[in-house]
């Protein structure tokens, strides 16, 4: 009896020192816990980023007033035909064309060019027209194949069309990439070659052929010293 009570009381401790050690293996590990100073320290960076980034908010917003808006108009040169091609008519010693073109036609450059590189001295005067096409008129009295080739950026005739009593020969080139293209007009008017080359409405063409030729018939741009009142009296 005495064996039998021992064994039992040895596998009962057993047990409980089993138990004992499992209970105490299945428990959760403590959650450290942050004292007051420490957790101030953990939110100093993120205080100090906020910070910073309104100061330099409270930097950029007057700089960011003082942009420019953008402005739907679009942009005119402030380019003065009437006075460039006077200038230009006294250099060439012709009248040059200066078309007179209603509010929605804007010029967008005009220039004399003395030909220093090809030996054809040229007026050139570019055209923004209604439909946003672009359209340079280019004249000269020491025209050649070559240039006029140039000129029309190599485009092939196509055909011919009287505007206004003046013959013009067209000319088409386009672009086998983007579908775009030049076309080109050339006709002959009071002895120099006028040459309207761009990408625009066929009937701009026609309107800025018809301007350019009522220009010259007038006399061209008018010299400040012979205007066409004076040369008429």
């Amino acid at each position: 009896m005495s064996e039998s009570n021992h064994e039992n009381h040895e596998d009962t401790s057993d047990r409980a020192t089993s138990t004992g050690s499992t209970a105490a293996g299945d428990e959760l590990p403590v959650k450290p816990q942050l004292t007051e100073s420490q957790v101030k320290r953990l939110n100093t960076p993120v205080r100090a980023m906020v910070f910073s980034m309104i100061a330099l908010l409270l930097i950029l917003l007057p700089f960011l007033w003082l942009v420019p808006r953008p402005d739907n108009d679009t942009y005119r040169p402030d380019v003065d035909l009437t006075k460039t091609a006077r200038e230009a008519s006294e250099t060439a010693g012709y009248p040059v064309v200066a078309p007179r073109l209603n509010d929605d036609w804007h010029a967008n450059f005009a220039r004399w060019n003395s030909g220093s590189t090809d030996g054809v001295p040229f007026w050139e005067a570019g055209f923004v027209t209604p439909s946003q096409g672009f359209i340079t008129v280019t004249q000269t009295n020491k025209e050649n194949p070559t240039w006029v080739s140039q000129k029309t950026d190599a485009a092939p005739p196509t055909g011919k069309t009287d505007i206004d009593g003046v013959t013009w020969s067209t000319r088409v080139k386009q672009d086998k990439k983007d579908g775009d293209g030049t076309t080109a007009y050339v006709g002959e008017v009071n002895g120099t070659t006028l040459i309207l080359s761009g990408d625009a409405e066929k009937d701009e063409f026609v309107k800025l052929a018809h301007e350019s030729v009522a220009s010259l018939q007038d006399g061209g741009a008018a010299s400040p010293t012979e205007s066409p009142s004076q040369s008429d009296g």
